[in-house]
């Protein structure tokens, strides 16, 4: 496959990514609270979770495209001498932030599972998990770090 196929299909996959997380931050959540409230109607609860459970499988081929198309990338274009410069020291960089991401996205899909069946584990008296504690700090330590990967990105292709 060409090289440019496959940084289009890279952007592609990081404009999805981002997209989502800035979509549903800035969008779904604070239009699905109603005037100042913490707590979400059940409406709201159940449009949310279906929101996110579809961009939860968005998310993840998102994310094994970033990682296939990422290291397509890196081994057409860089190989072993590009990585013993300051390039590569900084796309070293890039790859660990990202993996922290990825780490966060397993920890907010796959423990915390904010989008997991409805009601079932929860409480009609108890605040709903998806607006608020861990969950809300994880969503919102992978978007800046996912804006900080696409920052560095910038960085790396002005070099």
């Amino acid at each position: 496959m060409p090289a440019y196929v496959v940084t289009w299909i890279h952007l592609l996959a990081a404009i999805t990514f981002i997209g989502g997380w800035l979509f549903y931050q800035f969008t779904v959540k604070p239009s699905l609270l109603e005037g100042k409230a913490k707590a979400p109607s059940k409406e709201a609860l159940v449009v949310a979770k279906n929101i996110g459970q579809r961009f939860k499988t968005m998310g993840w081929v998102s994310l094994m495209v970033l990682v296939f198309t990422g290291a397509s990338q890196l081994l057409e274009e860089s190989g072993s001498t590009r990585i013993e410069t300051s390039w590569g020291l900084i796309m070293m960089f890039k790859l660990f932030v990202f993996a922290i991401v990825a780490g966060l996205i397993f920890i907010h899909d796959l423990i915390l599972d904010p989008y997991g069946a409805i009601g079932k584990s929860q409480r009609a008296e108890t605040s709903p998990l998806l607006f608020a504690g861990k969950v809300v700090w994880v969503q919102h330590a992978i978007l800046l770090l996912s804006l900080a990967v696409l920052g560095i990105a910038v960085y790396l292709a002005s070099l």
